[in-house]
């Protein structure tokens, strides 16, 4: 039987879906979104499924590009892995404090990541992603507020295979990957293993003499997992994971600074489209992950008992020192964290087609994290002391923070007719969390924050739900609605103001969510349209509030409320057996509704709303949420006859609206619109076994930035740029045998 040569690109943008060369019509794309495997169309709630052929196909490898593939989803950038968030439909987590849980998780292979930079390291040998938008609790382990990313690895097969990619492109990034997979002791013992290795240059060129670029890539991991047939009823899947990332990260350069500051003293460079700094520092930064798990599937009569037991370790590190300055600024801001992390879930899923399906469990979740920070601030790189080596500010932050969770979940789903379906969920969860940091000053500096040591533990128990109805309209459209109301649990402060918080433990976070929603396929299937509204009001929004002082200082709080509501539109379109079409729209307004109390932007005066050195948000931006996101993808089947390989071209346009990328919501933090266009070329053997592609990002070479910033303390505003600022030209192959 002919394979598709569209294998390597089976998934349309946002819907996932495949096509094969000579079929009119858009393949199924099953997901587990709900626990079970279903058909996308099939799931009344807003998930986006990108297959790992389409992310193989694109050379995407960092979830950080997910923000073109996926409506709605977009990723806040850091000085340090630990610093990013992802958010979903305009809201993520808007805080640095390290005892407050992502309001979007991530989930690879039914576990929940220990961190947010854990969460980060290479997507290697993905099956697939799935983006699930709104609340997430009710089947996932850890609740998430705002949304969820789960991924899922492809597992051992029962046949022997084996292939390596490798790509090359500008900044000498070189990325190879490879596996192997197939049975190890007859039909009983299945294994694979897997691969990967990243690395790029710094895309920040230092001028200073011997100074080293920065943001670079450095990375290696692998996956190994076993899968024993143990009976006719009982299935393990053991996994061992291994990940190391090292980099000089993470700097933004300069676009503005203020006259007769230290940056404009020490004319650094700077401009609208600057891409160098002037920095005698450097910023190294590591994350090491470290995996055991265990899931046991029982067939249990009719339904399937399943197990997921998994042990988590991971090490954290940074020494952000750069300043942007060819003088010291920070000669220590160092942070070292350790994380373990043990979770087990019982799950009881019935077989799915009878008048009520079901899917219920037990969770449990112990998170352990211990950091230890110190910095230094040498006043000769504030301009306020002639000669270097003034240690006029010194911090020592040392804390350590868990968090304890039980849950009971459900949902079960009464299929009351052929065309209406009425599914009910509850989630009920209890949440121990405890924090003990001790904050000092070296004797003889300036203190930056209160010494002393804070002591707290907070318990708390919630119940959660969603409800959706689900009508036919059509033989292949369905309309749904859902009300659910989610739940983030308390969030601890270990900012610098811990030991004088007066409070140390914060309140959950509660999002009410409402979505009305079409799942649809039209023309024979040759036209896939989903599309979705939504609502959602989060209640003691956990953020960061400023405490009116000069300096002021930072503390972890509830912000009263904020709304995010707007239009997710997906399409895919197979016009003909060569041509393939897919779009998306995004349509998001994410405001704080509440928020008192919030830091002023630097320079703001009283009678733009800065009383008492804070500001009141209320009705202000979310940040890192574009109003408007827009992409279409085009890719063309090109069959050559008497050859045995066939060839294709591929294009994707990408619009983002302008953003404000800071909390603050200064002037100085809107990021301007762009567009960029992606193509590529390429054969591939109509047998599967290789195929080759020419790539360009950003083709019309489109300056554009993913952060940006007011001015800071050396007078400087910055922004962050990806790697794609500027055109980047590769070459990438597969070989599978």
């Amino acid at each position: 039987m002919k394979k598709s040569p569209l294998k390597y690109f089976p998934a349309a943008l946002l819907a996932g879906a495949a096509v094969g060369a000579h079929s009119q019509a858009l393949e199924e794309v099953v997901v587990t979104a709900q626990k079970r495997e279903q058909s996308m169309q099939d799931v009344p709630i807003s998930v986006a499924a990108v297959s790992g052929a389409e992310l193989e196909s694109r050379n995407i490898n960092e979830i950080s590009d997910l923000s073109r593939v996926v409506a709605g989803f977009s990723f806040g950038e850091g000085t340090s892995d630990a610093g990013r968030n992802i958010l979903v439909r305009g809201v993520g987590t808007q805080t640095f404090s390290r005892g407050v849980e992502q309001s979007v998780g991530t989930v690879v292979d039914g576990v929940v990541a220990s961190s947010v930079a854990s969460s980060l390291l290479d997507m290697s040998d993905v099956a697939r992603v799935e983006v699930l938008r709104g609340p997430q609790g009710m089947l996932f382990g850890k609740n998430a507020s705002a949304g969820m990313l789960n991924i899922v690895t492809r597992n051992p097969t029962a046949e022997f295979e084996a292939g390596i990619g490798a790509s090359y492109a500008d900044a000498n990034e070189i990325k190879l990957n490879g596996f192997v997979s197939g049975p190890l002791l007859g039909d009983s013992v299945q294994g694979r293993l897997s691969l990967y290795s990243n690395q790029r240059d710094g895309i920040i060129e230092n001028e200073y003499p011997g100074g080293e670029d920065f943001n670079d890539r450095d990375e290696w991991g692998g996956r190994g997992k076993l899968l024993i047939q143990a009976s006719d009823d009982l299935d393990v899947l053991l996994a061992m994971v291994h990940s190391e990332r090292e980099h000089n990260c993470c700097v933004a350069p300069s676009r503005f600074v203020n006259p007769g500051s230290i940056a404009d003293i020490e004319n650094i460079p700077t401009g609208p489209e600057n891409d160098k700094i002037t920095e005698v520092e450097t910023s190294p930064g590591s994350t090491e992950l470290d995996q055991y798990s265990a899931e046991l599937n029982y067939q249990l009569g009719s339904s399937t008992l399943t197990s997921i037991t998994a042990y988590t370790e991971s090490e954290i590190y940074s020494n952000s020192r750069a300043a942007g300055l060819p003088r010291t600024l920070l000669p220590i801001n160092e942070g070292d964290s350790d994380i373990e992390q043990f979770t087990q879930e019982l799950r009881l899923t019935s077989p799915g087609g009878a008048t009520i399906d079901y899917v219920a469990g037990l969770y449990y979740f112990k998170k352990d994290m211990s950091r230890e920070f110190d910095r230094t601030i040498d006043f000769y790189g504030l301009g306020v002391v002639p000669v270097p080596g003034v240690l006029g500010s010194t911090l020592i932050n040392d804390f350590t923070f868990s968090n304890e969770s039980y849950a009971a979940f459900g949902q079960a789903t009464w299929n009351a007719t052929d065309t209406f379906r009425l599914s009910l969920g509850a989630r009920y969860n209890h949440e121990e969390v405890e924090v003990d940091q001790v904050i000092d000053n070296l004797p003889g500096t300036i203190p930056e924050a209160p010494a002393g040591r804070s002591q707290a533990s907070e318990t708390d128990d919630d119940v959660s739900y969603r409800v959706i109805a689900e009508f036919d309209i059509a033989e292949d459209a369905m309309l749904y609605a859902s009300a659910a109301r989610g739940y983030k649990g308390p969030g601890a402060n270990t900012l610098a103001s811990g030991a004088s918080t007066p409070k140390p433990i914060v309140d959950p976070e509660i999002p009410y969510a409402y979505e009305l929603g079409i799942k649809s396929q039209w023309l024979d299937n040759r036209l896939r349209l989903n599309a979705a509204l939504f609502h959602t009001t989060f209640e003691d929004f956990q953020t960061s509030v400023s405490d009116g002082q000069v300096p002021p200082t930072f503390f972890l709080d509830n912000a009263g409320e904020l709304e995010t509501r707007g239009i997710e539109i997906e399409v895919s379109a197979q016009p003909s057996a060569n041509l393939m079409l897919m779009g998306s729209l995004a349509y998001i307004d994410a405001e704080f509704t509440d928020y008192t109390g919030a830091a002023c932007y630097p320079g703001q005066s009283e009678a733009q709303g800065c009383i008492g050195d804070v500001q009141d948000l209320s009705g202000k931006d979310m940040p890192n949420s574009p109003d408007l996101t827009a992409s279409l993808t085009a890719r063309y089947f090109i069959p050559f006859a008497s050859l045995p390989f066939d060839g294709f071209v591929q294009g994707t346009y990408f619009y983002q609206d302008e953003v404000q990328y800071d909390t603050r919501n200064g002037p100085d933090s809107i990021g301007d619109a762009y567009n960029t266009v992606d193509a590529a070329v390429g054969l591939e053997a109509r047998d599967g076994r290789y195929s080759v592609q020419l790539f360009v990002k950003n083709l019309t070479d489109e300056f554009y930035v993913t952060g940006q910033t007011a001015a800071n303390a050396t007078g400087s505003g910055t922004h962050f740029l990806a790697y794609e600022y500027q055109r980047r030209v590769g070459i990438s192959a597969q070989l599978n045998f």
